[in-house]
């Protein structure tokens, strides 16, 4: 975004940020919406940091462009869990989950032990996404309570605003997400098998493209003819998608926030969604809460949301209210309020009162 006006003096707040999150991803979104919704006297400078974000010498690829930067003045913030090696300025890092510790294997959690929690503990102050992951990093990292804060996600207003379905035939169930394997697909297929949804011919939509291992497990389990692959949605057509679903089915094992959660709720779908980590907070009441681990309670739930319309017009109603707890204004206002606090406490750091 160019060189900072008056390099974080005067009215002016700069905050330096690694941008190199795609916006397909989730913090990819995060980043753009806080950075869309910045306010007037921040400054958002988008640090050339090289190589790729998920390298282990990521942390020492920021400092260095920090270095590069000349930036002595100022905050930095990563959107998306990475801290400097080092740094002169005031440092916030947003951490969305600790899913590396959980499902990635015994390095990548080695990894966040030695490098990153010493590199977190340095923060002036750490965002987390909800309260459970909140809880779970103020557990695993012994930083003091009130250095980290919770800052919801927010939900695209292209969502809200859609009235579109997407055109097809047919009806379909919604999975909107990637195939790793804590997102339950498995058990989402089985539980999708063994209901009533097939012979009704509601099918199973997919993001993306069919894979050898989900093509397989859909032969062994008799609905390879029912699963249907929407590919590479475009951002534009993703809220028709939703709209046009019976309902959304997001089972995942584990959740920092669980972003099609709200985007469901925003397009008025009824949502099914999992009992464990951060699900049950981000839902509440608006949603049909389950065990993943259950297939035949997921089964049982699929079943009920298929053969009730009212079921799914009270979840509806229900998700309409939720999902106002969601905005990105409110948001992004929190999270630079959050990069304040941090700013204030380096002298040499002046900005316009909040």
């Amino acid at each position: 975004m160019g060189e900072p006006p008056c390099n974080g003096w005067g009215d002016v707040l700069t905050v330096y940020s690694d941008s190199r999150w795609p916006e397909r991803t989730g913090i990819g979104n995060v980043m753009a919406a806080m950075k869309r919704n910045a306010p007037h006297d921040v400054a958002v400078v988008d640090l050339p940091v090289s190589g790729e974000i998920g390298h282990p010498l990521s942390p020492l690829a920021i400092a260095r462009a920090l270095k590069r930067q000349q930036a002595h003045d100022g905050v930095f913030w990563s959107a998306g869990f990475v801290p400097p090696l080092t740094s002169l300025l005031p440092t916030v890092v947003t951490v969305h989950d600790l899913t590396h510790l959980h499902f990635y294997g015994r390095k990548r959690s080695l990894y966040y032990a030695v490098v990153l929690r010493p590199l977190y503990r340095r923060c002036n102050e750490i965002v987390c996404v909800s309260d459970y992951t909140r809880q779970e990093f103020l557990r695993w990292s012994g930083i003091a309570h009130e250095r980290v804060s919770v800052v919801y996600n927010g939900v695209a207003p292209k969502f809200l605003d859609n009235q579109a379905k997407f055109p097809c035939d047919f009806q379909y169930v919604l999975y909107p997400g990637n195939r790793r394997s804590y997102k339950n697909l498995d058990r989402l297929l089985a539980a999708y098998a063994s209901s009533r949804l097939p012979g009704m011919g509601i099918k199973l939509g997919l993001t993306g493209t069919a894979s050898k291992a989900i093509t397989a497990l859909a032969r062994r389990l008799g609905v390879e003819n029912q699963l249907q692959f929407f590919g590479w949605v475009d951002e534009a057509q993703l809220p028709s998608l939703y709209r046009g679903a019976l309902l959304v089915a997001f089972v995942s094992l584990y959740e920092g926030f669980g972003l099609p959660i709200v985007e469901g709720m925003a397009s008025r779908v009824p949502v099914l969604t999992s009992n464990v980590s951060a699900m049950p907070e981000i839902a509440k009441d608006a949603a049909l809460i389950v065990d993943p681990y259950d297939i035949p309670s997921m089964t049982s739930a699929m079943d009920r949301l298929a053969e009730s319309s009212s079921l799914r017009e009270d979840l509806v109603a229900k998700g309409v209210e939720r999902v106002k707890a969601f905005d990105w204004r409110h948001s992004a206002d929190q999270l630079w309020g959050v990069v304040r606090r941090a700013a204030s406490q380096s002298s040499g750091v002046r900005i316009r009162a909040a």
